[in-house]
């Protein structure tokens, strides 16, 4: 039996959680988020400062280009032990966030080289 054009229309999906809704709560947890929290001792121990441009972080304004965001440098994937691991995380800017850092996360290897153009990350195609 056809179901009706009208009632496909009105049909919507189901909804499926993604990778990241699945530790999302780890980022309200007062371990991470409170006045003591990884999330502002990281911001406190660099200085208020992106440690991939070096420019100064804002903090009043999350849509800001150079807003604060703490980055783990491994992916913890819902793992509480990198999650919460101070060494784990870095501070950086919104702009190194959302392009450069998440570039990385794709690729699989850090984007940069040295002064002869070699790829400075061991894990990057060219070092194999």
């Amino acid at each position: 039996m056809d179901v009706p054009f009208v009632q496909q229309m009105h049909h919507k999906p189901p909804r499926h959680r993604t990778a990241g809704q699945e530790y999302k709560h780890l980022y309200s947890d007062k371990r991470w988020h409170g006045a003591r929290g990884i999330r502002l001792q990281a911001l406190k121990r660099d200085l208020y400062t992106c440690q991939r441009c070096g420019c100064s972080l804002v903090t009043t304004n999350r849509h800001h280009p150079q807003a604060a965001v703490v980055n783990h440098k491994t992916p913890h994937k819902g793992d509480p032990a990198l999650f919460f691991d101070l060494n784990n995380c870095e501070s950086a800017c919104k702009s190194c966030h959302d392009a450069l850092i998440q570039r990385e996360e794709a690729r699989g290897y850090s984007i940069g080289s040295d002064l002869t153009g070699r790829p400075t990350d061991p894990s990057h195609p060219w070092n194999w």
